[in-house]
């Protein structure tokens, strides 16, 4: 990458960041039964009626990845500024989200909250 763009990956990283804005990230563990885990596994986007996430309009609800179409085990939502995956645990009883917002830490918060509500309410 330095050969080619004159910049190491952490310079890179920076350019990137002031171009389309600082993520921030975080991830939160939930509890879940095995019951529950196996649902959120088998979710599919048809299953969520949500239609915004966090004050935005939902972008996209996949269940599987995009690049090789292999089932990622649990659920990703995606707004403009932020997104948020839900993938049960294979060793604990809770299942895990990760979320990152790039318009700051009270939206990041905000996303955790409703990903939560949305993930209880469609695993129930």
């Amino acid at each position: 990458m330095t050969a080619v763009t004159g910049k190491n990956p952490y310079e890179r990283y920076r350019d990137l960041a002031a171009e389309l804005g600082e993520p921030f990230a975080t991830r939160v563990d939930a509890k879940a039964d095995a019951k529950q885990k196996a649902a959120l596994s088998k979710l599919s986007p048809e299953q969520v009626s949500s239609k915004e996430l966090a004050g935005e309009p939902i972008k996209a609800i996949l269940s599987r990845a995009p690049g090789n179409d292999q089932a990622i085990g649990g659920l990703k939502v995606v707004t403009e500024n932020g997104w948020f995956a839900a993938r049960p645990s294979g060793t604990e009883d809770i299942y895990k989200i990760y979320a990152e917002s790039f318009k700051g830490e009270e939206h990041l918060q905000r996303l955790v909250q409703e990903a939560q509500a949305l993930v209880n309410s469609a695993i129930a």
